[in-house]
């Protein structure tokens, strides 16, 4: 991303963020810390990127 296209990057996902906000909630819950797959001691998609 250039340096002039991140004023425009920080609205659109705040943007993102309210249009989706209950379904992000929901996501965090289920997967984010303190879940059960959390649990595991790590997390998949952050130990695996690919």
């Amino acid at each position: 991303m250039r340096t002039e296209e991140g004023e425009e990057y920080i609205e659109r996902l705040e943007e993102f963020v309210e249009q989706h906000r209950a379904r992000l909630k929901e996501m965090l819950r289920a997967y984010g810390p303190g879940s059960t797959p959390a649990s595991h001691g790590r997390y998949a998609l952050i130990g695996q990127p690919e």
